[in-house]
């Protein structure tokens, strides 16, 4: 079975004589469990290796983790540029999975089509294109009602003036 493999970080700089790095987060997941296990570091999912991790310390947007099988600064220095990837789930749908998906109203009404979930601090948006232009719509419980994976549809409430845009 193939894993499946999301990108979460970049490594952007050694840090220190034992091995350690400072990773940039591309993700919000990297944010969430600090205290990961390992992660697969590589210059693409296919040529990712599993390397165990501890988290070390948060320094502004970055993110110092001491990589064990580096055992020097060389070793680090060695992963910087590559990225930093994480399994993904059997059960976990990422947002890319969602792409190209239709965007229809509670009443059934076709929107568009799914082209690009954007994320953006507060929280994620969806960009859907009608066909004739693009409406970015917040990815909120009061407004994407259901994401239906058999029939590759995303249900939304539009509140008031949310599509008039």
């Amino acid at each position: 079975m193939t894993r499946k493999l999301k990108t979460v970080g970049k490594v952007v700089k050694a840090v220190g004589l034992k091995g350690d790095v400072k990773i940039f987060p591309l993700d919000s997941y990297i944010h969430n469990i600090p205290n990961q296990e390992f992660f697969f570091i590589g210059d693409s999912p296919e040529k990712a290796k599993k390397h165990y991790t501890s988290f070390v310390t948060k320094s502004g947007k970055l993110l110092r983790y001491k990589i064990h099988e580096n055992v020097n600064r060389r070793d680090a220095e060695n992963l910087v540029g590559k990225l930093i990837f994480r399994t993904v789930p059997e059960n976990e749908i990422l947002n890319e999975d969602l792409i190209g998906f239709l965007v229809v109203t509670t009443e059934g009404l076709p929107i568009g089509i799914l082209s690009d979930v954007l994320t953006m601090p507060a929280h994620e948006v969806l960009s859907i294109d009608t066909g004739e232009k693009e409406i970015l719509i917040p990815s909120v419980a009061e407004i994407v009602k259901k994401i239906d994976l058999k029939s590759e549809s995303i249900i939304i409430y539009p509140m008031e003036g949310l599509l008039e845009l």
